[in-house]
């Protein structure tokens, strides 16, 4: 994995997120997930069936496809 980020910078922004409260935090990682959701929703081929489009937004999402087991 690239680790291209400087140690002084990194303590940096270490100490200042550890400045916010766990719900800020939360609130950002949310956030974050969220926005992460819609750009493979914008991306997601537009002919898939819902079935589909679970499978697709999973595997996005977690880097695998979705358990044959898992009712969709």
């Amino acid at each position: 994995m690239l680790h291209d980020t400087s140690p002084e910078f990194e303590k940096m922004w270490h100490e200042k997120w550890m400045q916010k409260t766990p719900q800020e935090r939360v609130k950002f990682a949310f956030s974050m997930f969220s926005s992460a959701r819609a750009i493979i929703i914008s991306s997601m081929p537009k002919n898939l069936s819902e079935a589909e489009q679970k499978c697709y937004i999973y595997e996005r999402t977690y880097g695998e496809p979705l358990p044959e087991d898992f009712p969709v």
